[in-house]
């Protein structure tokens, strides 16, 4: 069976070193892989003594996936037994429902544990679960020692005889139980720290909108002045809000000095004349104006001449010039 198999493969030396640790059976678990195929193992387990299981042999499948241990296997019962669904797979935190709970240190043997350690717990209702009263899990419990597999054959005979009540055995399947269910505790609890910790900073983040918000809208009243400077304050800013151009009904002669100065200078600027003072650009553009009237009268002036030398060459007369040029 090995020569079949990639040996460098992890997941194939993974199951083959625990085939070898699992290879001789005991009193409470067994497990091994079918003859054809590695990744399909067939386990037994007893039912936990001082339980209504107490003197059942259930059987089941565990379907390993190609990437293990690094993921969880899947675990099936083929035994009524009155606890977990027949031809099913079964919800744990060591099967394949619960990857994120999952831990690779885990084996077989630990899952094998572990189902020893949820029999006699509540269904509550997960995946592949049973809630029988305990008469009848009792009754499927002496009726799961004829159960025979097509291929292992009669399970009854695939365990040690039972000659003690393996307390301590029974003690570390009640561990491994109780290390599994906290490790699905402590994941829920972190989505739920998760959850609480956004819903804490959703609101922070609303009172600081809220406090942003106020500020916006009243940025006076938030100062820690009197009153009364808060009203000179908005006095000033009314002021010199009422700087207008000319013609309107407020005028910048009853601002204060300094700004009745400066304001026409900045906001007025290309309106002309203002309170005696003659606009730079204004009297710029009145001389340009003027110095292009007199060149273009000395250019028409030129022209004027040279066209009269002209006339006066070819022999006409002035009078004949001066119908031409009028």
């Amino acid at each position: 069976m090995e020569s079949s198999y990639n040996s460098r493969c992890p997941a194939v030396k993974r199951l083959f070193r625990e085939a070898k640790e699992l290879h001789e059976a005991t009193e409470e678990y067994f497990a091994q892989p079918l003859d054809d195929n590695l990744f399909e193992w067939h386990f037994t387990v007893r039912g936990p003594a001082d339980s209504e299981f107490d003197g059942g042999v259930y059987h089941g499948r565990i379907i390993m996936p190609a990437d293990y241990p690094m993921k969880p296997p899947n675990i099936i019962f083929l035994t009524p037994n009155g606890r977990f669904e027949t031809n099913k797979k079964i919800c744990l935190s060591i099967s394949g429902h619960h990857p994120e709970t999952w831990q690779p240190s885990w084996s077989i043997r630990t899952a094998l544990l572990a189902i020893i350690g949820f029999m006699p717990t509540p269904a509550n209702g997960t995946i592949g679960s049973l809630d029988y009263t305990a008469n009848e899990r009792a009754k499927l419990a002496i009726k799961s020692q004829e159960y025979e597999c097509p291929q292992c054959g009669s399970i009854n005979v695939l365990l040690k005889e039972r000659t003690s009540d393996n307390k301590e055995l029974q003690e570390e399947a009640r561990e491994v139980m109780g290390q599994v269910a906290v490790s699905v505790r402590v994941e829920t609890k972190g989505n739920e720290a998760s959850m609480e910790e956004s819903s804490g900073m959703s609101d922070v983040m609303a009172s600081l909108d809220h406090s942003t918000a106020e500020d916006i809208s009243d940025p006076i009243s938030s100062s820690s002045e009197p009153s009364e400077s808060r009203n000179e304050e908005l006095d000033t800013l009314q002021a010199t809000s009422q700087i207008t151009l000319p013609g309107n009904s407020a005028s910048a002669s009853s601002l204060p000095a300094p700004v009745a100065d400066s304001a026409p200078e900045i906001l007025m600027e290309g309106v002309g004349a203002h309170n005696g003072r003659q606009n730079p650009i204004s009297s710029a553009s009145n001389q340009g104006y003027l110095y292009n009237l007199a060149l273009s009268s000395a250019i028409f002036l030129f022209i004027g001449l040279v066209m009269r030398r002209i006339f006066l060459l070819e022999g006409d007369t002035s009078e004949e010039l001066d119908d031409v040029l009028l």
